[in-house]
């Protein structure tokens, strides 16, 4: 075995494995990855999911069968209370062919042992960034009430994309109880003479981890469980400055103070390892003096309440029926600029240029060309953690905006590379929570986000993910709260102050949104989606004139944006201006062909204009096909089911158009604008009572009955008395 593990007294002796079958219960068992003292682990795929998964099996070992359950479940409890991104999250547990088991993500990488081993000892820094990562593992696992009790280099895996990850815990249990086991040479000396395990015994590990992992060796070791507890009792020890004199001293002292043999001079808590950790790894930290005091202990770090929303699948909707795209939300405060006085002159310069881009990333061009520049700098300097934090957003910020999933994953190296360099820094965090949610990982985002607060409680940009995250969630309340906390700790931040001018349109407080948007607006004058939102929230109240100024400046601004001329066009055809709106939807769609939502209002101008018949089918229909990838990638998107919907009734579809239309509405019960697009499909089906009863849910919700009033489609509709009681209604409200 690769970690030198000595059998121990108290564990069973388990006889040989059966032949294993080919399949259990539902999983095909693939590939054989791995055996510890207690179960064995496959790659195997779960037939019912389709997905790969890997599979812990425990070995036969005498025990009775409730027993044996009993082990097993108490292994995917423990795993199933710790939620971190730095610990596997389990998928469930059974009993399957006599055998009980449990499955968890596979992790397509390699054990830190499995590392060493290939390509011999590591370096401080490489080491001290393992073993933060291992540490807010391990304060997680302590914060759920348990222990790990055998933290090693074979149970800790480096993911392919670089993200460090705890495994296997077949021997955590609680706090109260006493069950002896490990692998020796990690164990703290006090456990190996029968003592029972602590939070210290557990950071004891990761010291040992971390000084095999720069010196392939362990302090202490021996042929027998009684030679190994007899040296430890003699102080027959190695230090890491015996096998390596080249670390730097600062980092030395935390790992000596880690497995420190008097329980009392270790670390009290992860968090405290932490920061010993981090701090070794700042330039200029070669000292034993350098490392900070542990003889105070630090209060344990809770779990932010954050961590705790978990829930919910939908994505944000499209807000509105008049906007392109949900306005990109500015989750990205500036990162924090540490001193570029180490920098040549000529790359301070540059940075200082990119950083300033992505200050003004709703510019054309703004970000491709931060970009451009940020990846030549940490070319040059790759120590720069700025520069890598800030290449991180701006990746995000495109894979936002261009809506494609390749920025993914460069978002995600390059935050995880500004945190190795310097753990300290918010904005990473806050990008990887936005990546996160964006791929439905709500707990990994969570965790994220609550770490960047942990880091600077002030960070508007933060406030702003977790808001989003939480509308994710179907958490409006707590969305909202949050992003009026934003709002007080960035009054000026045109970004916060859009999402909650969104929350607000989107629960029907159609003024309050008017009053952020303005400010946005008075905040950043030359910023084209400030004044698009103002000109959706000005066309909703019926201001069609504020409506009309503001698309027209966002349209001089962001000439080349195909969604700024769809917006005015569709604001010119309901203000009976067919001409120009039928020239601004064809310059949306000579510049985005595909943009399904011009094609349907192009649609609406032929017929309101009146001309021939087949050519509103015709655009119609385009709309239609436009859409059919989009309906396949976001099947629950409530804004395009209703479009859709819309489309179909405009063609007679009512077939087609009648699930769109019921499955939008019941996606979104409250939303006015979705009601109001809902209500057009049903009176364009003839469904008179349909579409009365939805516009009154839309009413009650905030949709603005001026703008009722002056909408062409609703011409017919309006001439029916019983309109003209739910407009009388709303009035006497």
């Amino acid at each position: 075995m690769d970690d030198s593990t000595l059998p121990l007294p108290s564990q069973p002796f388990h006889p040989p494995p059966e032949p294993v079958a080919a399949t259990w219960g539902p999983f095909r068992l693939l590939q054989k990855v791995g055996q510890g003292g207690f179960g064995e682990v496959y790659r195997a795929f779960d037939t019912k999911l389709e997905r790969e998964v890997a599979l812990k099996l425990l070995l036969p070992s005498g025990l009775s069968q409730v027993a044996e359950e009993d082990a097993l479940l108490r292994e995917a409890r423990a795993m199933a209370r710790v939620r971190h991104n730095n610990v596997v999250p389990i998928y469930g547990a059974d009993r399957y062919d006599g055998r009980v088991g449990f499955w968890s993500e596979f992790i397509k990488g390699k054990t830190l042992s499995a590392i060493i081993t290939a390509d011999g000892p590591l370096g401080p820094r490489e080491a001290a960034h393992i073993g933060v990562e291992v540490c807010k593992a391990v304060s997680a696992v302590h914060a759920a009430g348990l222990l790990h009790r055998d933290i090693k280099t074979r149970n800790v895996m480096r993911e392919s994309g670089g993200r460090i990850l705890l495994l296997d815990f077949g021997l955590t249990h609680d706090h109260t109880e006493t069950l002896q086991g490990g692998t020796a040479p990690c164990m703290a000396p006090e456990l190996l003479k029968g003592a029972p395990g602590t939070v210290g015994t557990d950071l004891y590990a990761v010291g040992i981890m971390l000084f095999n992992l720069v010196t392939g060796k362990y302090p202490v070791q021996a042929d027998t469980l009684a030679a190994l507890i007899a040296a430890h009792e003699s102080g027959s020890r190695l230090t890491l400055m015996d096998l390596r004199p080249d670390l730097p001293q600062s980092f030395a002292a935390v790992v000596e103070t880690a497995i420190d043999p008097d329980p009392q001079r270790r670390f009290k808590t992860a968090g405290q390892m932490i920061a010993a950790l981090s701090a070794s790894t700042d330039p200029g930290s070669h000292s034993v003096a350098s490392a900070p005091p542990v003889t105070a202990p630090m209060p344990p770090r809770s779990v932010p309440t954050a961590w705790k929303w978990a829930a919910g699948v939908a994505t944000l909707a499209v807000l509105g029926a008049v906007v392109a795209m949900s306005p990109l939300r500015r989750f990205f405060d500036p990162a924090p600029v540490t001193s570029t006085a180490s920098l040549n002159a000529g790359v301070a310069e540059e940075y200082q240029k990119a950083h300033d881009l992505l200050e003004h990333y709703y510019r054309p061009q703004a970000v491709s060309t931060a970009m451009a520049i940020l990846s030549k700098i940490v070319e040059k300097e790759p120590n720069f953690a700025p520069a890598f934090a800030d290449l991180a957003r701006a990746n995000a910020l495109e894979l936002v905006q261009q809506n494609d999933e390749k920025y993914f994953a460069p978002a995600e190296k390059a935050a995880r590379r500004a945190l190795q360099i310097n753990p300290g820094l918010a904005s990473p965090y806050v990008s990887l929570g936005i990546l996160h949610t964006r791929a439905r990982k709500y707990d990994l985002a969570a965790q994220e986000l609550g770490e960047a607060l942990r880091l600077d409680r002030f960070h508007a940009g933060a406030h702003g993910a977790l808001a989003d995250l939480m509308r994710h969630q179907g958490r409006d309340a707590e969305a909202e709260e949050m992003l009026q906390k934003g709002v007080k700790l960035a009054p000026d931040d045109w970004g916060i102050l859009t999402m909650l001018g969104e929350h607000y349109m989107d629960t029907g407080k159609l003024e309050q949104a008017l009053e952020l948007y303005r400010r946005a607006v008075a905040s950043a004058p030359d910023n084209p989606r400030a004044l698009n939102n103002l000109g959706v929230a000005s066309r909703m109240a019926n201001r069609f004139e504020e409506a009309e100024t503001a698309f027209r400046r966002a349209v001089e601004l962001d000439p080349g944006a195909y969604h700024r001329y769809r917006n005015l066009g569709q604001l010119m055809m309901e203000s009976g201006k067919y001409d120009e709106a039928q020239r601004l939807l064809e310059r949306a769609i000579e510049l985005r062909p595909s943009h399904y939502r011009a094609w349907g209002f192009l649609a609406e101008v032929y017929r309101l204009s009146g001309a021939p018949p087949a050519k509103a089918e015709e655009a119609c229909r385009k709309a239609i096909a436009a859409s059919e990838e989009q309906l396949r990638q976001r099947p629950n998107d409530h804004f395009l089911l209703a479009d859709v919907g819309y489309y179909y009734a405009a063609l007679g579809n009512g077939q087609k158009s009648l699930p769109l239309l019921e499955r939008a509405a019941l996606f979104a019960p409250n939303n006015p604008e979705l009601l109001y697009i809902v209500a057009l499909g049903y009176e364009t089906l003839h469904r008179r009572e349909d579409a009365l009863r939805t516009l009154r849910a839309a009413v009650a919700a905030g949709l603005s009955v001026p703008l009722l009033n002056r909408v062409p489609q609703f011409t017919a509709l309006r001439s029916d008395r019983r309109y003209r009681t739910l407009t009388e209604s709303s009035h006497n409200k």
